[in-house]
C-alpha cells in the first residue's frame, strides 16, 4: 500500500480516525459486549474482511487498537478495529471501520459508487449481527443542502459545530438494527480544514452513535422485561388467596411466605432499576458533554440532528419510569397487604379459640 488514508493508531489515547485527506467515507459497526467475547469480535472481523475479499488483513489477537491498510474492491482502504479504546462507548462495544476515498468529485455520485452503504454483515448467517451501524462521508468544500441530501438520501437534519466552520448533517433510522448516514463538511470554501476539528468531530459522531445506541438497546431489554408487571400479578393472586373465606390454618404460613418472597423480590428490583436509571443518566451526562465539546448551533434549513440522537434517552427514561412505578405499586399495596393479612390470620385464631371454648363447655356439661 502507498499512503494511508487514514493516521494510525499509536497507543490506547489515539483518536484514530484523522484523514490523511479528502474527501473519506466509511463504514463503522458497533458490537455489544455483552453479546460476544473479544475473540468471538476479532474471529468475526477475519470472517468479514474475508468475505469482502480483503485478504490482506493484519489481525494482532493482542492489539487493543488494530489499523491497517488493505485492497478493497482493487482501491485503497483502511480497517480499524478497536477492542478497547479511552471512550465509555468502549465499555459497552467492540467498534469496526473500513474507510475509502470516493472515487468522484461529485458527491451524489460518489454516495452510490463508495462502499458506504454496501456492506450488511448482520445479513450473512455465518457472522455476528451488529448492534449498530452507520456511514459517514467528510467532504473537502462546503456543500448544498441539495447535495447533502443525495448523499444522505432522506431529508436532512443538521448542526453547525466549531464555532459555525463546519457543518455536521445526517439522518438516523431504524430498521433491523440502529442505523445513521452522515456528512462532515466545511462551511466556508476558503478556510483550513483542521486535522483536529476533523478527528474530533469523527470521534465524537462514532460516541454519539454509540451512546444512542446503547440507549435503544436499553430499551429494548425494558420492553421485553415483564418482572414488575408478574410480580404485581403475583401480588394479585396472594390476595385473593388470602380473601377466601376458609383457609386452613396450615395454609398460613405458605401464605405468608409468598408475601415475603415478592416484598423482597419488589425490594431487589427496585434497588435494579435504581441502577439503571444512575446509569442512564451518567451516559446522558456524557452525550451532552460530548455535545458542548463540538460547540455545536442551529443550522438554517434544517431539523436539528443532535435533537434526533437524544430521542432514545427520552423513550429510555420514559420506560424505566414506568418499570420503577409499577415496582412502587406493587410494594405498597404488600405493604397494605400485610396487616390485612395479620388481622385475618388473628381472626381466624379468634374463631379457633371460640370453638375450643365452646367444645370444651359442651364436655363439661355432659360431665
Amino acid at each position: 500500500m502507498t499512503g494511508s488514508l487514514l493516521l494510525h493508531a499509536l497507543s490506547l489515547n489515539d483518536r484514530v480516525l484523522e484523514p490523511n485527506r479528502l474527501p473519506i467515507a466509511g463504514r463503522v459497526w458497533a458490537y455489544s459486549k455483552e453479546g460476544c467475547s473479544r475473540e468471538m469480535f476479532v474471529g468475526n472481523c477475519i470472517s468479514l474482511l474475508s468475505l469482502l475479499g480483503v485478504d490482506n488483513a493484519r489481525i494482532n489477537w493482542k492489539d487493543d487498537i488494530m489499523a491497517f491498510d488493505v485492497s478493497f474492491q482493487a482501491k485503497p482502504a483502511t480497517v480499524i478495529i478497536s477492542l478497547r479504546d479511552d471512550s465509555l462507548a468502549s465499555e459497552y462495544f467492540y467498534f469496526l471501520g473500513i474507510w475509502i476515498c470516493p472515487q468522484s468529485d461529485a458527491p451524489e455520485r460518489a454516495g452510490h459508487i463508495a462502499m458506504i452503504d454496501t456492506i450488511y454483515p448482520g445479513e450473512d448467517e455465518e457472522l455476528l449481527k451488529p448492534v449498530l451501524s452507520y456511514g459517514v462521508t467528510v467532504w473537502d468544500r462546503p456543500l448544498q443542502l441539495s447535495e447533502i441530501r443525495k448523499l444522505i438520501r432522506s431529508e436532512v437534519l443538521g448542526q453547525r459545530m466549531y464555532q459555525d466552520s463546519f457543518y455536521l448533517c445526517g439522518q438516523t433510522a431504524v430498521e433491523s438494527i440502529p442505523t445513521g448516514r452522515f456528512v462532515i463538511c466545511p462551511t466556508t470554501p476558503a478556510m483550513q480544514h483542521g486535522r483536529f476539528e476533523i478527528r474530533h468531530a469523527l470521534y465524537s459522531l462514532r460516541n454519539l452513535m454509540a451512546l444512542m445506541g446503547w440507549s435503544m438497546h436499553r430499551y429494548e431489554l425494558l420492553q421485553k422485561d415483564k418482572a414488575p408487571v408478574n410480580l404485581y400479578r403475583q401480588l394479585m393472586d396472594l390476595l385473593s388467596h388470602v380473601q377466601q373465606k376458609d383457609i386452613r390454618t396450615e395454609q398460613w404460613d405458605d401464605l405468608v411466605s409468598e408475601h415475603a418472597r415478592i416484598a423482597l423480590q419488589g425490594a431487589s428490583d427496585a434497588m435494579v432499576y435504581a441502577g439503571y436509571q444512575h446509569e442512564m443518566r451518567g451516559v446522558g451526562r456524557l452525550f451532552d458533554a460530548i455535545v458542548g465539546e463540538l460547540d455545536v448551533s442551529d443550522m438554517k434549513g434544517a431539523g436539528s440532528l443532535l435533537t434526533r440522537l437524544r430521542i432514545p434517552f427520552q423513550h429510555l427514561g420514559d420506560e424505566l419510569e414506568e418499570h420503577v412505578n409499577m415496582i412502587g405499586r406493587t410494594e405498597k399495596q404488600a405493604r397494605i397487604i400485610q396487616p390485612f393479612m395479620h388481622s385475618r390470620m388473628l381472626a381466624g385464631q379468634q374463631v379457633l379459640l371460640q370453638k375450643i371454648i365452646e367444645n370444651t363447655e359442651k364436655g363439661v356439661s355432659k360431665q
